[in-house]
């Protein structure tokens, strides 16, 4: 927290009512997008978008590792942004239509998905 009993850096209050949509890990923000509804990740994406450019400009003055806990929470809630595009871009529902429940998926948390150079 910043010390003002929020959990997000000044800059971003508006996106305050959407903390919670901010998990560290890729099996919670699954989690949480097949536990909402459509129109609750809509409002989410929508509030998002419009603030990408400010939110990674904010972003990129910390190295990752150091960032604040407010920081990380925008960080996570962007990290987020990318969970719930498929429900908003293409099958319009917070689960994948005919598809496998994404609950048996086990994410490979600690893999550092980096290119080699």
């Amino acid at each position: 927290m910043n010390g003002l009993g929020t959990q997000l850096p000044a800059a971003f209050a508006d996106l305050e009512p959407y903390a919670a949509w901010g998990h560290a890990t890729e099996t919670a923000r699954n989690h949480y997008r097949i536990d909402r509804t459509q129109a609750e990740i809509e409002a989410f994406a929508n509030a998002m978008l419009p603030r990408l450019d400010a939110i990674c400009s904010y972003l990129d003055a910390y190295p990752l590792a150091a960032l604040p806990a407010d920081a990380r929470r925008l960080y996570d809630m962007l990290l987020c942004v990318a969970e719930v595009s498929p429900s908003t871009e293409g099958y319009h529902a917070p689960r994948v239509p005919y598809g496998y429940d994404s609950r048996r998926f086990q994410a490979q948390e600690d893999f550092p998905l980096r290119p080699r150079f």
